[in-house]
């Protein structure tokens, strides 16, 4: 049980515009909700912690104004953010669970009550963009930072750099000026019409069913997993090993982001047991700030990711080597440039409605169409590239950051390790009645003598 104990708006310490954020394509056509994150610090956090958080706070706010903003609509349907310093939600609470109550803090009933809730029933233009749950756990032994962050904000990039540079204020140390946003996202607003899409763009087709089904409602109400899966440096290597052991000579390896993406689909296609010639498709996100020509600036404060897809057919997807499951991921990877980023916007541009574009992006049904995340289909993110754990807020860094809820759908998340030796996380949503079969498919062939697959640090 956890119990807030204060709740405080958190204004910017300092005047700021006041004035409507245009939102780019991308994003209008991300979740309009917010994404419940977390970390978990073991440090002992007293009162005046929580203080020179709240008042760092008001201090990065002046540099991230618009966070400070709510959404509003204009007359055609578009979302903006209308900046005028209404500020931002910092709760305190508390719970007599003990740290080790919590287990490994994998997403759950428990850990979710970590996270702020946020009420939808209000207005659109009445809702924070972010809200923050500071809890003590019993004892004081140490604090959860639970993040409430609209994802219209920006992606995952954007997040962890303000994440950074707020903690790094509290700390006493001044942001750089390479460190400061670049928040002008009209960079990504076209002023010619848009074009025909110039690319078959996979990524945005609806997705299939389960052969012999005509609709994906049963599926998508199995329930769904979490677990914390660990690869040690020396399974990674092992997996990279396979996946290479029959690249010609001269040409480039895999990446670790390609093989284990590949790992990751192969081991959901053997473990859901679906017929061999059912078609599955993989959707996953590139960075492409610089991707664009000319590229955007790397401080860019907004969505800048596009949407791909690797498509196959489960016999092929289990039967094959890893490297042939390694090279659809990169082959869908590096068909995203400059021309494809701009052809998929125009996609979004195209559209009637955007709803219609949410759902092309969200795999939400249209005309019985299965989300991206039910059977036989699937989602991966990877932050590997992100900064995750250097949110230093004077008390030493994080040993534990993921998401803080259960996705009713299939996806997996690829994080690097807190403990910085190579090895890797793999935060994994399954349908329960598959999720064991995933893990023995997921450590066959690589399992090491220690026997690690959950977290041993928390």
């Amino acid at each position: 049980m956890v119990t807030i104990t204060a709740s405080h708006t958190v204004l910017p310490n300092q005047p700021t515009p006041q004035c409507r954020l245009w939102l780019s394509d991308m994003d209008q056509v991300v979740r309009q909700s917010h994404t419940p994150l977390l970390y978990i610090y073991k440090a002992k956090h007293d009162h005046d912690c929580i203080e020179r958080m709240k008042e760092s706070l008001s201090k990065i706010l002046v540099h991230y104004y618009p966070i400070a903003g709510r959404l509003s609509f204009t007359e055609n349907g578009r979302m903006e953010i209308d900046c005028k310093a209404k500020g931002v939600v910092l709760l305190e609470a508390e719970t007599a669970k003990t740290m080790a109550d919590f287990g490994d803090f994998s997403p759950s009933g428990s850990t979710k009550q970590l996270i702020p809730t946020i009420d939808y029933n209000h207005p659109v233009e009445e809702v924070p963009l972010l809200v923050v749950q500071l809890t003590r756990f019993n004892g004081d032994e140490g604090l959860a930072v639970g993040v409430a962050w609209h994802h219209t904000l920006s992606d995952g990039i954007g997040f962890t750099r303000f994440i950074y540079s707020w903690a790094k204020i509290a700390r006493g140390d001044k942001l750089e000026p390479h460190e400061l946003p670049f928040l002008d996202r009209t960079l990504l607003k076209f002023s010619q019409p848009p074009s025909a899409p110039r690319f078959e763009h996979k990524e945005l087709k609806p997705l299939p069913l389960n052969l012999g089904s005509s609709d994906c409602s049963v599926e998508r109400n199995k329930k769904v997993t979490s677990e914390l899966l660990i690869l040690t440096p020396l399974q990674v290597e092992k997996l990279k090993k396979e996946a290479n052991g029959n690249v010609l000579e001269g040409s480039r390896p895999y990446s670790r982001y390609e093989v284990i993406g590949a790992h990751i689909w192969r081991c959901a296609s053997k473990a859901r047991e679906l017929d061999q010639n059912q078609p599955t498709v993989v959707r996953f996100n590139v960075e492409n700030r610089s991707r664009m020509v000319p590229p955007l600036p790397p401080s860019y404060f907004g969505n800048a990711l596009t949407q791909t897809a690797a498509t196959g057919y489960v016999g092929e997807i289990t039967s094959k080597p890893l490297s042939h499951v390694a090279q659809k991921i990169r082959e869908a990877v590096e068909v995203v440039n400059d021309e494809y980023i701009r052809s998929q916007i125009d996609v979004i541009r195209c559209q009637k409605h955007l709803d219609d574009a949410r759902a092309l992006f969200l795999g939400v049904e249209l005309e019985g169409a299965a989300p991206s995340g039910v059977n036989p289909n699937f989602h991966f993110t990877s932050w590997m590239s992100m900064s995750l754990y250097e949110a230093d807020f004077g008390k030493g860094k994080p040993l534990y950051f993921g998401l803080g809820y259960v996705s009713p759908n299939d996806r997996a998340i690829i994080l690097l390790s807190p403990d910085g030796d190579g090895s890797l996380i793999v935060l994994m949503f399954f349908q329960t009645v598959h999720i064991q079969l995933f893990k023995d498919f997921f450590y066959a062939d690589i399992s090491t003598c220690d026997g690690i697959t959950r977290p041993s640090r928390l």
